[in-house]
């Protein structure tokens, strides 16, 4: 007996999802501001810094003010229960994709009578490109996704539930998205009042847990700001020295307006195309729902403010990411597919298709294992350091050497300091060996960088 083609659907979206995220678990090598936050977790479970003040290195950011700290903590439970293990940073990223695809399952169940067709938004927002990289990289972008998709569903289910204890909930939820990557968080505050005039059946329930959700949030905010000194510091700290900056562009500046538009549209390139393709067949358009409206008015609200920043990345549009599919996966459900298929025999090749995806993605985890990911020259160097016992290197500038300290701090517990005149200097590989230093050897594929040690002599 065959079970429906769905079914199998279903289970090809967790299969796409190993074959994509496995192969890369148990590597090192991720992008440097993944390394950073994942440093600063480790420190706070070996004790250094504290949940007010978290700690980075002694030399770069001795008070990590850059981004709030709940994410940092909830990191930091992992290294507790796994111990201080490589696989534990993406396997931490990993765990909240889980927690995404779950209440995008969830949300769709409430708002669509064809729950068993869940994976069309997850299919397609595992294959977009921005989300495998977030989560392969452990960006913030993967709490803050799987936050805010909490506070929607909450929202959403206290409303047409009529239970405000899922509201009151939901600004809980909305408390710990702030805490994770700080205002970009509040988006979700659009969710009840445009559910409330998009379904005026809803409306006065929803008009109720937009006040419980505000009432709890704004409850929880005023009772850690007024009763933890701590929270009021860092809290203070962050606006002061981060926050404000970068709203008056004094901090980096990164990309543009048109840039960030291209990197939005080459995101959602994926389902403009199957909605094309759908149409085409069909010989009829998808006239727009109300639950696809709804979900593209969050994604823009949760879209638009990066357009009027100085400092742009395609990873910061990727908790908008999710409901942008949804929206386009709500247009697709409401018309039968436009093509027949063998059923029984389509339910059995996607059951090959779903085994040999988990095959090869188990295979290339172990394949992958033995080798960094990137920047394998430098990580080799940090572990050869790290056996010598070497704690400090000598840069100059500092700034010059951002990506290396991330490394260098996570996978050696070595901090690169601002000198030139530290036990141990690293120098790019044009310069000459400074005088009273020989040359450490280092790994074969470290060709830009070199390692001097102080000759004992001197």
């Amino acid at each position: 007996m065959y079970s429906t083609i769905n079914d199998k659907l279903n289970a090809l979206s967790w299969a796409i999802a190993a074959l994509l995220l496995l192969p890369f678990l148990f590597t090192k090598g991720m992008f440097f501001d993944g390394l950073t936050y994942a440093t600063v977790a480790r420190n706070l479970n070996d004790g250094l810094g504290s949940w007010w003040a978290p700690h980075y290195t002694s030399t770069i950011h001795p008070v990590f003010y850059e981004h709030p700290p709940f994410s940092f903590w909830l990191h930091s439970l992992f290294y507790r229960l796994f111990g201080d293990q490589v696989w534990v940073d993406r396997f931490y990223a990993y765990t909240l994709y889980g927690v995404s695809v779950l209440l995008i399952r969830r949300i769709w169940a409430l708002l669509i009578p064809a729950a068993h067709r869940s994976w069309i938004p997850q299919l397609i927002w595992t294959v977009t490109p921005t989300v495998i990289w977030v989560h392969h990289n452990n960006m913030l972008e993967a709490p803050l996704a799987a936050a805010t998709l909490t506070t929607t569903w909450l929202l959403i289910e206290s409303t047409m539930k009529r239970n405000y204890f899922w509201a009151f909930l939901g600004g809980i939820a909305l408390f710990i998205s702030v805490g994770i990557k700080g205002p970009v968080g509040l988006f979700p505050l659009v969710v009840l009042p445009v559910f409330a005039v998009l379904f005026p059946e809803h409306r006065r329930a929803s008009l109720s847990s937009l006040f419980a959700m505000v009432l709890s949030f704004s409850a929880v905010f005023a009772a850690f700001y007024t009763l933890e000194p701590g929270f009021k510091a860092l809290f203070e700290g962050y606006l002061d020295r981060q926050l404000v900056p970068t709203l008056l562009g004094k901090r980096e500046h990164h990309g543009s307006a048109w840039t960030s538009l291209l990197e939005v549209g080459k995101q959602l390139a994926l389902p403009v195309v199957v909605l094309t393709v759908l149409a085409l067949r069909r010989k009829k358009g998808y006239p727009l729902r109300r639950e696809s409206l709804l979900f593209f008015i969050i994604a823009l609200s949760a879209t638009l403010p990066f357009f009027f920043m100085d400092r742009q990345h395609h990873y910061y549009f990727m908790p908008a990411m999710v409901y942008w599919i949804m929206g386009f996966a709500m247009l697709y459900e409401q018309a039968p597919w436009p093509w027949q298929v063998a059923r029984k025999k389509w339910a059995v090749r996607l059951s090959y298709i779903n085994l040999m995806a988990w095959v090869v993605a188990i295979g290339l985890s172990i394949y992958f294992s033995k080798s960094p990911m990137r920047d394998k020259g430098w990580i080799r160097t940090v572990e050869q350091l790290k056996a010598d016992d070497v704690h400090r290197l000598g840069v100059y500038p500092l700034s010059d050497y951002w990506r290396e300290a991330a490394m260098a701090a996570r996978y050696g517990k070595i901090t690169l300091e601002e000198s030139t005149q530290s036990t141990y200097l690293l120098l790019p590989a044009t310069q000459p060996a400074p005088v009273g230093y020989s040359e450490v050897e280092t790994h074969k594929r470290l060709k830009k960088l070199k390692v001097y040690k102080l000759d004992t002599a001197n």
